[in-house]
């Protein structure tokens, strides 16, 4: 009886720890990083905002502006992820052990997944490809191919292609496989094994070419990409992981702001339970927290890729909408660094030229209308109109 009761308070203490299971931001840098996260999406400038070491929860859309670069580490293990600009994700799930499901809209996400449980996973999922391991360094990327059109449709607009790629370890890839009503029986997924050095592009088949395998994706299996390579190169991980046990000394508070965003969320839903079967009207509940979507939130997207017999759930994910060109606070701050860079290259021009050319030695000895002390004042300016420029920026937000 005692062991019977020992495992059954293990395994609610496991649930328990498995439902709290979170991520938080570990490093970012660029500009701006959006959360949509019960029917409110939130953008913060890494920059100003204090994102370091803010949770991030299974259910959460988490979206990267262009330049902008954020890794997470997923509790409680050190599995950490790194997103590369201008993409956008969902947290599926967070595993007990690290392990978690995560699925792309659009972009490029790289892991270091630490060693998870036998029953656990931490898989990556897209519209044509899920790429699942149990402890690897691996990438998983979705973009628009603008150097390789359609050759399915007359506009020969580029698809989004999908490649899963191995620095460590290895991945399975499996192909995403959607059933429909027409079909009686699904065919077997197409299953690639990748080892380390190794990529695999995933394409949509055309029905009509000959000699192509069955299935809606072709797999095509190579080394890395050089381009790859020098991009994750660039773009490697700044920050290594926490100890998952120093994590509440390294940020004090994360116990108690992670325990309030999980009653938040199971507020929100039990609203939009009681929302769904009638039993709340708009105007029953003054502190009702459900939301209109925002317009910069899209409810229905179908990709080009996704075969239009494809069921609904398959098809239809909600994502945010990136935004188009640079906003005012952007083009600011853009502008300012560029100014302070130049300025600063013009100052040490000048003060050079002073010290070697016209021998001067204070500022008593700098020649009034020369080359050298223009350089010098060009450059303050140069520098005073980019701070200048970079408070607007903050103002503009």
């Amino acid at each position: 009886m005692t062991v019977f009761l020992l495992l059954f308070i293990s395994s609610a203490l496991w649930a328990q720890r498995s439902d709290e299971s979170y991520a938080f931001v570990t490093y970012a840098e660029g500009y701006n990083l959006s959360v949509f996260r019960n029917d409110e999406l939130t953008t913060y400038d890494v920059l100003v905002d204090n994102v370091i070491g803010m949770p991030l929860l299974p259910g959460d859309i988490v979206q990267t502006d262009g330049d902008t670069f954020v890794e997470m580490q997923v509790m409680p293990s050190r599995t950490v992820v790194k997103i590369a600009e201008n993409t956008t994700f969902e947290i599926e799930r967070i595993g007990g052990s690290g392990g978690g499901s995560f699925s792309m809209s659009y972009g490029r996400l790289r892991a270091r997944v630490e060693r998870v449980a036998r029953d656990d996973r931490f898989e990556i999922r897209g519209f044509t490809a899920v790429a699942g391991v149990r402890g690897t360094d691996f990438g998983y990327d979705m973009v628009v191919e603008r150097s390789s059109p359609s050759t399915s449709t007359e506009t020969g607009v580029a698809q989004l292609q999908t490649r899963v790629y191995v620095f460590d370890g290895e991945v399975d890839v499996t192909e995403t496989v959607t059933e429909t009503v027409t079909e009686t029986v699904a065919p077997e997924p197409q299953v690639v094994r990748l080892q380390a050095n190794e990529m695999v592009q995933v394409t949509p088949a055309e029905p009509e070419a000959a000699g192509l395998p069955p299935g809606p994706v072709v797999f095509r299996q190579d080394a890395i990409d050089p381009g790859i390579q020098l991009y994750w190169l660039e773009q490697n991980f700044r920050e290594e992981p926490v100890d998952p046990g120093q994590v509440e000394k390294e940020f004090p508070g994360m116990t108690v702001r992670v325990q309030q965003l999980i009653e938040e969320r199971r507020r929100f839903e039990e609203l939009q339970r009681l929302r769904r079967e009638g039993l709340l009207g708009p105007t029953d509940d003054e502190q009702d927290q459900v939301s209109t979507v925002p317009e910069t939130v899209e409810e229905v997207r179908e990709p080009e890729q996704i075969t239009l017999d494809a069921p609904a759930d398959a098809r239809i994910q909600r994502l945010i909408t990136p935004s188009t060109g640079e906003g005012e606070a952007r083009q600011l701050r853009r502008a300012g660094h560029w100014m302070v860079g130049l300025g600063v290259v013009t100052e040490l021009a000048g003060l050079a030229g002073a010290w070697y050319v016209d021998g001067a030695r204070s500022a008593a000895d700098l020649k009034h209308g020369g080359p050298s002390t223009g350089a010098i004042i060009g450059g303050g300016v140069l520098i005073g109109s980019g701070l200048v420029s970079y408070l607007l920026s903050l103002a503009a937000r």
